[in-house]
């Protein structure tokens, strides 16, 4: 299993959870979900040392995209999404950046399919499909190390909007049930907002889970 850590930055005005999960042995490290305010979190790449490897993007809203256009061009990553969300991601429509006033889009490189396994930084990574909160949104499971990043899928004791555009509640709390109430109780829940939750927490406690 590899040496990971996990760092957590609240960035954006709303404000949102900015990850950085790195090998602590070898430094590199993808960035999930790089919100608004690339200066903080280059800032924290340098006093690190780590090495960006990937961007992983959970959907497309403006929330969670703000800093990705000067991740790929200070360090040349690639940006990885799921297939379905590539609509959203590229529509200032869709990802709500035109309603926030700044209309602006990013255009991933790589996509993943639902289910689709992958090795990155020193372990594998399982991309989840789980509609609901948009059309195409995804989360990121570690099996190894037990930790999944859900985005605005599912936050603790609650789950995410789905009044946007592509929202469906049906779909997403099928989306929830379905992909990440099969996981292990011990799983860390790392939400796109909010606090860390574990998985076994929101299976005894979410009321939209009841």
């Amino acid at each position: 299993m590899a040496n990971l850590r996990v760092d957590c930055m609240e960035l954006g005005m709303l404000p949102t959870n900015t990850y950085i999960l790195w090998n602590a042995d070898t430094l590199d490290c993808i960035v999930i979900d790089p919100s608004d305010g690339y200066e903080r979190l280059e800032k924290r790449l340098r006093d690190k040392n780590l090495h960006p490897t990937a961007v992983y993007i959970t959907h497309g809203h403006d929330d969670h995209i703000g800093s990705v256009n000067e991740l790929k061009r200070r360090y040349g990553v690639l940006v990885y999404i799921m297939k379905e969300e590539e609509e959203f991601v590229e529509s200032v429509q869709y990802n709500l950046s035109m309603s926030f006033g700044r209309p602006r889009v990013i255009e991933p490189d790589m996509f993943f399919i639902d289910g689709q396994e992958v090795r990155v930084i020193g372990t594998t990574m399982k991309a989840l499909l789980t509609p609901g909160h948009t059309v195409g949104g995804g989360c990121y499971y570690f099996p190894e190390e037990k930790m999944v990043f859900t985005g605005d899928t599912l936050f603790c004791e609650s789950v995410g909007r789905s009044d946007f555009p592509g929202g469906n509640a049906r779909t997403l709390i099928s989306s929830v049930k379905e992909k990440l109430m099969t996981l292990p109780d011990d799983v860390v829940v790392y939400p796109g907002h909010g606090p860390l939750t574990s998985i076994g927490h929101e299976r005894k406690y979410n009321y939209f889970l009841q």
